[in-house]
């Protein structure tokens, strides 16, 4: 059985560290914000997955920046990253999938994170929180205006971001329905 070996409050403090130091290094916010998850609940004791599926996931999650691909119009991929992170975390198996489960993960989403973003943002799409978030939103496939977006992104939303998802995911915990990857002789094959 996992056991946190850090203070709920502690794990999320460093969630917010870790987006801070990541958004400085790899600037985007989905890896900046997945990767602050993740290593904030490593570190606390709660591996949902083990480091090197980490490394392998990370190209993925780079290119759902700036709304996918840069593009601004998909969903902002501090949201996406931190939807990717709880579903890892509650575990939905891909054999045997059932469908309760599913249905429940989905409904923690959409009842914790995306219930945030319309709260605080009113949307969910990436255009939409720049507006909201600075008062106007920046084409990311222009260079110039990319270049004037990062000089001024201060995380964006990827500290408060990273913030409510390790609290989400520490919840869920709490609930017993976050278990944590337990490296096992099996899994390794």
């Amino acid at each position: 059985m996992v056991k946190l070996t850090k203070i709920k409050g502690e794990i999320i403090q460093k969630s917010n560290e870790l987006a801070i130091e990541y958004e400085a290094k790899y600037k985007g916010c989905g890896q900046c914000t997945f990767l602050a998850i993740i290593d904030a609940l490593r570190w606390g004791g709660l591996e949902i997955i083990p480091k090197d599926v980490e490394d392998r996931l990370f190209p993925g999650v780079c290119v759902l920046t700036g709304g996918v691909g840069l593009s601004g119009d998909g969903t902002c991929a501090a949201v996406a990253s931190s939807a990717l992170a709880i579903g890892l975390a509650l575990g939905i198996p891909r054999e045997g999938q059932d469908v309760e489960l599913l249905g429940a993960a989905c409904a923690t989403v959409r009842n914790t994170i995306l219930d945030k973003y319309y709260r605080e943002y009113r949307s969910i799409l990436c255009k939409d929180v720049q507006r909201k978030f600075f008062g106007k939103a920046w084409d990311l496939t222009n260079k110039e205006m990319d270049q004037e977006f990062r000089g001024l992104t201060r995380g964006c939303t990827i500290m408060q971001t990273a913030k409510w998802t390790t609290e989400i995911i520490l919840d869920e915990f709490e609930k017993g329905n976050v278990k944590g990857y337990v490296d096992r002789p099996e899994d390794r094959a």
